[in-house]
């Protein structure tokens, strides 16, 4: 055997006994993922802990994005100590942070101290992203009521243009995200693709976009339509999620089929980050190995 392959299997057996990793998942280790796959805190069984320390092993394993929905709500010494990895690895791409829920607010009949709390949110979110860089931000767009939903939306653009004045020129763009599940004890306004794209079109603002979480999309029931929904709104679209359904673990595990969406982005050209918005359907080594196995499946 010459010395650089014994190097090189010695380094992964070191690897995989740290870690708790395969011979069969090391092998593809140094090897990045084509498209940006963001994970988050505590989704990869056997990771070290803490969320600095996750992303070094998620970029060990291959990964070139992350994300962290709540970064926002724990302190700003662990957004400084992000900024600071992401500074040091330059090809690793931080995707979204959820900057407000919606505040439980009717947009179509916002009250003051609901404008009021969404201002803060805002305000909060710009000082969050001049210290982690951050662009894209998760934004729910409040909660249905009585009217029509196609009616409520039109009547809830004054409210996103108010938010979108406040961060626009700061470079960050409000991902809305439709969901499949209420808000609370309320249903929310966006519950498809279809819909959310209805309210970026009508704000028709640079930061305001529809963010596609393939999951939600699948549970409301279109799971069969997800290329043709893409497709549908794609102009709308700014980022994107996983997650099987039902289920939400790794790709494979529902009925969604994600290597052909992993196709159709990358024949789109996006080049964002993937949220791994789910679980693992398995725990530890062998749970690492499957999350792994799925996405390097999908991303051929």
């Amino acid at each position: 055997m010459n010395r650089r392959r014994f190097t090189k299997l010695t380094l992964a057996g070191t690897l995989a006994a740290s870690h708790g990793i395969s011979s069969a998942a090391i092998s593809e280790k140094g090897k990045p993922f084509t498209s940006k796959f963001g994970p988050h805190e505590n989704l990869l069984p056997t990771a070290p802990k803490g969320i600095v320390d996750q992303m070094k092993f998620a970029y060990d394993l291959g990964f070139r994005g992350w994300e962290e929905n709540w970064l926002m709500r724990k302190p700003e010494k662990l957004w400084e100590e992000v900024a600071a990895f992401l500074q040091s690895k330059k090809d690793f791409t931080m995707g979204i942070s959820v900057i407000s829920g919606g505040a439980g607010q009717d947009f179509s009949n916002l009250t003051k101290d609901g404008k009021e709390r969404l201002k803060k949110d805002m305000e909060k979110g710009i000082k969050f992203c001049k210290i982690t860089g951050q662009a894209g931000m998760t934004f729910l767009p409040g909660v249905r009521n009585d009217l029509p939903r196609e009616e409520q939306i039109k009547k809830s653009v004054d409210t996103m243009n108010f938010l979108c004045d406040i961060v626009e020129a700061h470079g960050i763009i409000l991902m809305m995200e439709p969901l499949s599940h209420n808000l609370g004890k309320k249903a929310p306004l966006l519950r498809s693709f279809a819909d959310g794209a209805m309210l970026s079109k009508l704000v028709n603002r640079k930061s305001c976009r529809l963010l596609a979480d393939y999951f939600h999309e699948g549970q409301i029931g279109n799971g069969p339509d997800l290329i043709k929904n893409t497709n549908a709104t794609w102009d709308q679209i700014g980022y994107v999620q996983y997650g099987a359904s039902p289920g939400r673990k790794e790709p494979g595990t529902g009925k969604l089929d994600y290597a052909a969406v992993t196709k159709l982005l990358r024949e789109k050209g996006y080049t964002g980050v993937i949220g791994m918005e789910h679980g693992t359907s398995k725990k530890g080594k062998e749970g690492l190995d499957a999350l792994l196995a799925a996405y390097r499946k999908i991303d051929a």
